[in-house]
């Protein structure tokens, strides 16, 4: 991954994973940050492990059996039959 300490660095991996947003709008989003942010420490939130794996978890077809379900979220047989019941 590219260096994200810089807000620029992180909208140009937006930019190049979010084709569908015309140019002009990255543009006005980056001068938009920079009036209101510029020269400050940003702090971005990791994406929670637990509520990734829920999402993929409601994607997934209900019926999977725990042994697939696991496989599917990279975890063991237990968790995913934990993760199954929170849903």
């Amino acid at each position: 991954m590219a260096n994200t300490d810089n807000l620029r660095d992180l909208i140009d991996i937006a930019r190049r994973e979010i084709s569908d947003v015309p140019p002009e709008v990255w543009d006005r989003f980056t001068l938009l940050a920079g009036l209101r942010f510029g020269a400050s420490t940003l702090y971005v939130n990791a994406v929670s492990r637990k509520r990734a794996r829920l999402e993929l978890l409601a994607q997934l077809d209900a019926d999977l059996d725990s042994q697939t379900l696991a496989a599917k979220l990279g975890v063991s047989v237990r968790h995913a039959q934990r993760l199954k019941r929170l849903r």
